[in-house]
């Protein structure tokens, strides 16, 4: 007959319980493991209140750049005869680094071009393109804006590949006025060919332009 073993009480203590629940195993885990517990608990919260903070702070930036962003425009519609170029520069130096600050930058362009202060619109406009990307509506009035200002600047041949630049480009940037540009650009650079070719093409791709008049009239004088 075999022999039965035995069990005390107190041996029956020094077992695990196997009937423990969830929650009493849980609190048993954080009490032999507190240190490492706590620790990971206080990096969560930290890098959670991080992405918040982060998120907090970027969501003010950009709505102190954009309040920054209209009092330019403000200003720039309410000048007169003078363009106030001081005053629009100092604030788009508190204007932080994005979209906001190119489209500041565009207005000061603007300005400057107007003043028939060329060179520095032409380093504006170049600063947007290079901080921005081809596909981007900012750097496509930047190009745009740059070839205008070799214009009138009398860099034709400039102004000319900056203009077949933006049409070769394929974008939904409204294209007449840059057509008509092209072939203008084209007559002042001496190269009436290419200018009357311009302009019949803008026969063909916008036939249907209220513009149209005009573009006719000038394949008339220029067919003479």
């Amino acid at each position: 007959m075999a022999k039965r073993i035995k069990v005390s009480r107190k041996d029956l203590l020094k077992e695990p319980d196997q009937f423990l629940s969830t929650s009493e195993k849980a609190m048993l885990y954080f009490m032999d493991n507190r240190a490492t517990v706590l620790g990971g608990i206080a990096i969560f919260l930290i890098g959670v209140s991080s992405f918040f903070g982060f998120k907090y702070f970027k969501e003010t930036q950009t709505l102190a750049n954009e309040a920054f962003y209209f009092e330019i425009e403000k200003i720039v519609d309410n000048a007169a005869d003078g363009k106030p170029t001081s005053e629009v520069e100092l604030i788009l130096g508190k204007i932080g680094d994005g979209f906001q600050k190119e489209r500041a930058s565009l207005l000061l362009a603007d300005l400057h071009f107007q003043n028939q202060d060329y060179d520095k619109a032409d380093a504006l406009y170049t600063k947007v393109m290079s901080t921005s990307s081809a596909g981007q509506v900012n750097y496509q009035l930047a190009q745009v804006g740059l070839a205008y200002n070799s214009e009138s600047n009398k860099q034709y041949q400039r102004a000319i590949d900056l203009f077949k630049t933006v049409i070769d480009a394929n974008t939904d940037f409204p294209l007449f006025e840059v057509y008509w540009s092209l072939s203008r650009c084209y007559e002042l650079n001496s190269d009436s060919s290419n200018a009357l070719l311009i302009l019949r093409e803008m026969q063909i791709k916008f036939a249907a332009n209220p513009q149209m008049e005009k573009v006719e009239l000038r394949i008339k004088q220029l067919s003479v």
